[in-house]
């Protein structure tokens, strides 16, 4: 696995190469052809993507040895002078192909008793390794690799997103009208119903088609989606916790699907739940309600198990050492060190909800977004619309700031 993890690295700078290369091609040489490797060539990136792992391994501490706790010592615990190294790479190369055809290894040809090289687990011998003066991390070969991908990371996303700062700078001027807009609201449908929407929309009652209506719908929404998708997730939670879990092997397995569950429907964004709940039962706030709840169970679920994971394990060998069962060492030993966490993490996706619930109006979910984007859609039918805009903006603001008080001053008493 750590062999694995640095392989990976550097393919992935090969990549990276490949992208610079030819990002510096199209803009700098006008080369509008992509480069491509010749078929010959994808062979050759594995060949010396591999080579450069294995002199890293060998040569320094890599960050695949640091992750997975490896280094690469001598018989007498201490990092292998030159010739052990090499004959540890020798070794590397010659004993896997001995072992596919089933001979004998050469490993004490290669290198004397007293000079032999082998990797061992830091954990396993760090009580026995002599103090070493720890070097700068800049002349570390695992710091090089570190900074050498980060710099590619930024680099590359640099590209990727198309950065501008110059056209940033110089077209500022462009939006001072909005911003103007924005910071000069007009709340004259705070109260009073918007005409446009209530003429498309006969059936909502007159307080549905005014700005304080709308956050009020989305406050609900956000409300209920939390209390019963929080609900949902408290007993999930358990499930997909290895130290609940982790005692047959189908508890492990009904661990792997709940984690499973857990990973792939919070990565599923809300916006495309609510498309779906608007096919399914009609767009409107019952779709956002459902699309909101469906993304918290997954969300609080994974927050939830992770907290269960946390918990000091000291009281729950008390528990079970008098006997008990254990579903009762999870009453009595998990679920009082896990409350406050879990009434805090409620508490805070209730104001993420309010937050989301804007966005998945756009897909017909209700709430405060219907305005927002009616508003900005509507340039040149309203002559202010950008002050509407605004009134819409900043009433959102508010009550999140509220919300985030009061969810702060109430996880203050809980924690």
């Amino acid at each position: 696995m750590a062999f694995l993890a640095d392989w990976m690295m550097w393919g992935y700078l090969a990549y990276a190469t490949m992208y610079l290369l030819n990002a510096y091609w199209y803009s700098m040489v006008y080369w509008y052809q992509t480069l491509t490797l010749p078929l010959w060539g994808w062979p050759l990136v594995v060949i010396v993507t591999f080579e450069l792992t294995v002199l890293g391994q060998v040569f320094g501490q890599t960050p695949g040895l640091s992750l997975f706790g490896l280094r690469l010592l001598g018989e007498d615990l201490r990092p292998p002078d030159l010739s052990s190294r090499m004959s540890y790479w020798a070794r590397w190369h010659i004993e896997p192909v001995l072992k596919l055809f089933r001979r004998k290894p050469v490993s004490d040809r290669l290198s004397s008793e007293s000079g032999r090289a082998e990797m061992k687990l830091v954990d396993e011998v760090k009580d026995e390794m002599p103090a070493l003066k720890p070097r700068k991390w800049w002349r570390t070969h695992r710091g090089i690799m570190v900074v050498a991908l980060l710099v590619a990371t930024f680099w590359v996303g640099w590209l990727v997103t198309e950065i501008d700062l110059p056209t940033f700078f110089r077209d500022a001027p462009r939006a001072g009208y909005m911003w103007k807009a924005l910071f000069t609201p007009s709340f004259e449908h705070l109260v009073t119903p918007e005409p446009v929407i209530a003429r498309e929309n006969p059936s909502m009652a007159p307080i549905q088609t005014t700005i304080l209506g709308g956050i009020i719908e989305s406050v609900f929404m956000a409300l209920l989606a939390t209390v019963i998708g929080a609900l949902i997730a408290f007993p999930l939670s358990f499930l997909g916790a290895r130290n609940i879990m982790g005692f047959s092997s189908a508890g492990w397995t009904l661990y792997g699907f709940m984690r499973a569950f857990f990973n792939i429907f919070r990565s599923i964004e809300s916006i495309l739940w609510a498309i779906i709940f608007g096919i399914w039962v009609g767009f409107g706030p019952f779709a956002g309600s459902l699309a909101l709840m469906l993304h918290t169970i997954a969300a609080l679920g994974k927050l939830f198990s992770e907290q269960v994971e946390a918990v000091d394990p000291g009281p729950l060998e008390a528990i079970a050492a008098t006997g008990a069962r254990r579903w009762q060492v999870v009453v009595y030993g998990v679920i009082p060190q896990i409350m406050p966490s879990y009434l805090a993490f409620s508490l805070y996706r209730w104001d993420i909800n309010v937050r989301m619930s804007t966005v998945i109006s756009l897909m017909g979910g209700g709430g405060i977004g219907r305005f927002l984007f009616f508003y900005k859609n509507s340039v040149g039918f309203i002559s202010n619309n950008w002050n509407q805009v605004g009134a819409v903006v900043w009433t959102i603001v508010a009550v999140v700031w509220t919300l985030d008080y009061i969810s702060g001053r109430v996880r203050e008493r809980i924690t």
